[in-house]
């Protein structure tokens, strides 16, 4: 296991008053040490050990994606419902004719954007780069799963790697159970 930090310095200042200096340059390299032995450990397990990791991590995912989704639509849903009430009040004027003619001005900016010859190309050449990626990373996957199966070929009658794919289905099934209990509490 990896160390514990420095303990704390104490620093005494010309006003007699002390502050504790934290040293944390090892935490980044604990924290990298930690995810590889973490990795390690998952990668070499049983495929139940991989979809109960994988469904536990999921669900701590989802339930907390799923809380702070509830407080961020509250904060803006809030936020809205103020402004509304401040305009009704008076307390917001709103410059309706300057706001209409910077809207035009923008409008007009992006049709001259827009009709400009050369965003098709970039858009071309990117099209076709992605194509390419994801061809060698085809073939790539076609050489490794190649002749091999696993729990999940003879479950589903496919062929698949050996690798972390029960990790990843016991992720995306926890995700959604912690998104069903996120939202239902």
């Amino acid at each position: 296991m990896a160390s514990r930090g420095k303990p704390a310095k104490k620093e005494k200042l010309t006003t007699n008053e002390e502050f504790d200096v934290l040293d944390v340059r090892d935490v980044g390299k604990e924290a990298e040490s930690l995810l590889r032995y973490a990795k390690k450990y998952i990668s070499e397990g049983s495929h139940s050990k991989q979809l109960a990791v994988g469904g536990v991590s999921g669900w701590i995912t989802g339930y907390i994606a799923m809380k702070i989704g509830k407080t961020i639509a509250t904060a803006v849903g809030g936020s809205l419902i103020l402004l509304q009430i401040a305009n009704h009040k008076g307390y917001i004027n709103v410059n309706w004719s300057k706001m209409n003619k910077d809207l035009d001005c923008a409008t007009k900016k992006l049709t001259r954007v827009g009709s400009d010859p050369s965003i098709p190309q970039m858009l071309d050449k990117a099209a076709d780069y992605l194509d390419e990626q994801a061809e060698k990373a085809g073939r790539v996957l076609r050489k490794r799963t190649a002749g091999k199966s696993s729990w999940y070929g003879k479950l589903f009658g496919k062929k698949a790697s050996d690798g972390p794919e029960a990790f990843y289905i016991g992720f995306f099934g926890g995700s959604l159970v912690g998104l069903v209990i996120g939202v239902i509490f």
